[in-house]
């Protein structure tokens, strides 16, 4: 357990493992909490980094800086507090805003990508009007828990009690105004990939109706070189309902792009 200074905000971090690195980046339902069953696996044989996005549970932050288009320093924070050149991340869902960004415009420091869940910051009109629609559904629910909508129908019948885990997990977090991830400043236009090699694989769920079924191809296209992937059992969040099939893919994806 540590904290990183990113511009005075103190961003708290876990390390597990040993080998090379891998940071985990949460959605905005959850914070580093949300990585329970991806953690122990990937330890193994990587050096694991989990985050609390600035304003979600350790890293506490006035509301004003509670905002997106800091994420991507507060990675490199860091990797620099922990003396790291280059590490793969894994972003799910608002930590694409994280991830992303920092792929773009510093490649350097990003070995490999794994975007899941997201509809990321990649401008165009369609990704555009599908973050507006989730922000709203997202902002809507603020008061009601999250796992409705997140989470697929029948995972809920099935596992009442990992619901109320992930609904609980949420509490832990400071409120998050979802509209901010359609803030201009955070858009990443396709003259910023402009020579992309990142190695990045794009995931989605073909239960995910927070955002839609096919987003996440969309949002492949928009991404040079992005590999693709479905999970046909799995609404928003994979890497909760599905662990094992999830920690298998990014495992399979990483020995080929990312080897421990």
């Amino acid at each position: 357990m540590a904290y990183a200074d990113s511009g005075g905000i103190k961003i708290y971090y876990e390390v597990h493992g040993e080998g090379r690195p891998i940071v985990f980046v949460h959605g905005g339902g959850g914070n580093s909490l949300s990585w329970f069953q991806q953690v122990p696996h990937f330890a193994k044989d990587y050096r694991v980094i989990t985050v609390d996005l600035r304003g979600f549970k350790n890293s506490k932050c006035p509301d004003a800086q509670v905002h997106p288009k800091y994420f991507p320093d507060d990675m490199r924070a860091i990797l620099d507090a922990e003396g790291i050149d280059k590490a793969a991340f894994v972003c799910q869902s608002l930590g694409a805003w994280a991830g992303l960004p920092l792929a773009a415009r510093h490649p350097e420091r990003v070995a490999a990508l794994v975007l899941t869940g997201s509809p990321t910051p990649a401008y165009s009109e369609e990704n555009w009007k599908v973050l507006y629609e989730s922000g709203e559904r997202f902002m809507n629910r603020a008061g009601r828990g999250v796992a409705t909508g997140f989470l697929a129908p029948h995972f809920i019948e099935r596992h009442p009690e990992m619901k109320f885990l992930y609904d609980q997990i949420r509490v832990l977090n400071q409120p998050f105004d979802a509209r901010r991830m359609q803030d201009d400043v955070v858009k990443v236009h396709p003259q910023d990939f402009a020579g992309y090699q990142v190695p990045t694989l794009m995931m989605g769920g073909a239960l995910d109706f927070f955002l839609t079924p096919d987003s996440h191809k969309h949002v492949a296209t928009l991404i040079p070189g992005a590999e693709l992937y479905d999970f046909p059992q799995s609404a928003h969040s994979a890497y909760f309902e599905e662990p094992e099939h999830f920690n298998r893919v990014v495992g399979e994806f990483f020995a080929r792009r990312h080897p421990a």
